[in-house]
């Protein structure tokens, strides 16, 4: 969808010299900042520019060293997430806070529960919950258990939780990051509603193409300045990238194949009780294959049961043209396979430092016969920090106070310290910026080419047409198709994730007989 602005010109929120540090660190330096009614406004900057802490002091989760902060024209104090929560503040935070323990409902009235006299009135809790779930027309089990549920459907609860009430102003930090395109349109459509309500908005992605999409004014840091503002429309992606990084980054992101003809990994006839059904195909030496999906198509599914993370109920799995059956990820280890997860949370330790991080996997090389060897492992880990250029102090900084794009390129030196011949990357650039982004494709270029093989998911389809040598799309669990050559084309994988099939000129394009894409031969091929 497109949006005309419907913004007045008196703000709602407008910050003004803003400076906040963090011992000695400083985050935010005279950074200024507004929104107004019936506006949606893009916040963008690298990972670490000072979005995630400008948003938090708003949400009075931070206080301000300095500045000024007005509501509705009128100087105003944050001190607590309760503040902001009576001014009707809500914010979609990027790390989801779903608690896993709870049920949907329990989720989605959490800290709003209403009560009789010392009991939680379950009945009305439930209403609360299918209102809630109603604003954005989704259906879940209300009973269902929050850790059972796909990452989309967790994200699509924080999203519900924050719309109910009465609600002023909304800060989306990475909403889409586990969305589908459907879950994408429908929450673009609530947003054009909120817009017309005058409901402010504050849209924090890595997505360019979401913003130009969705944002009327575009604010972008750097460094914790405000660079400056422009108006969404009157810009291009370009002048966006350079004002972030503060250089001009060439993204022409198409590799050059790396695949030979040796096969490393073959899979036939894969099904799970996760939802897979009948898998086969195979993965080349030095090949990036691509696999894409809608929402439920069984993408991340795919990346455990070969990692051994969920049981394989029926199929096989050969790596080397060797028989494997993987009942844990150690399993998976062994035989050289390697997983950069989809959610950084599973495989990140984040009051573990950055050095004990990147070992993690790596207990053969550091501790040979059960003694450990500090000196080597401090090695080991400054090896990887240089060579992926992740910003941090020292390698004994915790994880957790790295930004994102960071806290990812440790997810993947995980491995390369390793030297896995296998990786399986599950929406690795999930949340991270454009520089972060431009540097991970250049790494898996460099993997490629020294004969790793990648099997790579993506919720950015233009980004997994550039750098795979043939994706395979899913639908409902099963292999739609892989394309390859001139058949490898968006409108192509478009049509296999919604429909399941191809169009063939013979029938009309209208999806009526299924069209075979053209498959690698090695595709399917299995011992």
């Amino acid at each position: 969808m497109s949006v005309e602005t419907t913004r007045s010109t008196a703000p709602v929120l407008d910050m003004e010299g803003i400076y906040k540090s963090f011992g000695g660190v400083h985050a935010l330096t005279n950074a200024s900042f507004e929104v107004a009614a019936g506006e949606v406004h893009a916040l963008l900057g690298e990972n670490g520019a000072g979005k995630s802490t400008l948003v938090k002091i708003v949400a009075g989760a931070h206080q301000r060293d300095a500045g000024v902060i007005r509501w509705h024209g009128q100087p105003a104090e944050i001190r607590a997430f309760g503040d902001a929560e009576r001014m009707g503040i809500r914010i979609i935070y990027q790390q989801l806070n779903i608690l896993g323990h709870l049920t949907v409902a329990e989720n989605l009235t959490l800290a709003r529960e209403r009560s009789r006299l010392t009991f939680v009135d379950g009945a009305e809790g439930r209403r609360r919950a299918n209102a809630a779930l109603a604003t954005l027309g989704v259906t879940l089990d209300l009973d269902a258990r929050a850790e059972t549920l796909r990452s989309a459907e967790k994200q699509l609860i924080e999203v519900a939780r924050a719309l109910y009430g009465d609600v002023r102003l909304v800060i989306m930090d990475e909403p889409t990051s586990s969305l589908g395109e459907r879950e994408v349109d429908r929450l673009f459509s609530i947003i054009g509603g909120l817009r017309e309500k005058g409901i402010a908005i504050i849209y924090i992605s890595h997505k360019l193409d979401e913003v130009f999409r969705i944002a009327d004014r575009i604010t972008v840091l750097r460094d914790g300045h405000t660079i400056g503002t422009v108006v969404a429309h009157e810009t291009k992606s370009d002048d966006l990238i350079a004002m972030m990084v503060g250089r001009h980054l060439g993204h022409d992101i198409h590799k050059a194949s790396h695949a030979t003809d040796q096969l490393v990994l073959q899979v036939q006839s894969l099904s799970t009780d996760t939802g897979l059904k009948d898998i086969s195909f195979a993965l080349r030496q030095g090949e990036v294959l691509g696999i894409y999906g809608l929402l439920g198509s069984g993408r991340t599914e795919l990346a455990r049961a070969l990692f051994g993370a969920d049981p394989v109920r029926e199929g096989t799995i050969r790596v080397n043209d060797q028989a494997s059956r993987f009942g844990s990820p150690a399993d998976a280890k062994r035989r050289g396979l390697g997983l950069v997860t989809e959610e950084r949370a599973e495989a990140s330790f984040a009051i573990l430092t950055t050095r004990e991080n990147l070992t993690a996997a790596s207990s053969d090389l550091i501790a040979p016969r059960g003694w450990l060897r500090p000196r080597r492992e401090g090695a080991l880990a400054s090896r990887i920090v240089e060579a992926l250029r992740i910003r941090t102090p020292t390698i004994e900084e915790p994880l957790g106070r790295l930004s994102g794009g960071n806290q990812q390129k440790v997810a993947l030196g995980r491995w390369l310290l390793r030297n896995v011949p296998i990786l399986i990357m599950d929406d690795p650039t999930s949340g991270i910026d454009v520089g972060a982004k431009d540097e991970l494709y250049h790494l898996i270029a460099n993997m490629t080419a020294d004969g790793t093989s990648v099997l790579m998911t993506s919720s950015e389809l233009p980004e997994l047409l550039a750098l795979s040598d043939r994706i395979m799309v899913l639908h409902l669990g099963r292999v739609a198709g892989i394309l390859q050559g001139t058949d490898l084309t968006e409108e192509n994988v478009l049509r296999l994730a919604v429909t399941g099939r191809l169009a063939g000129p013979a029938n009309g394009g209208d999806g009526a007989t299924p069209a075979r894409p053209s498959v690698d031969p090695v595709a399917i091929t299995t011992a």
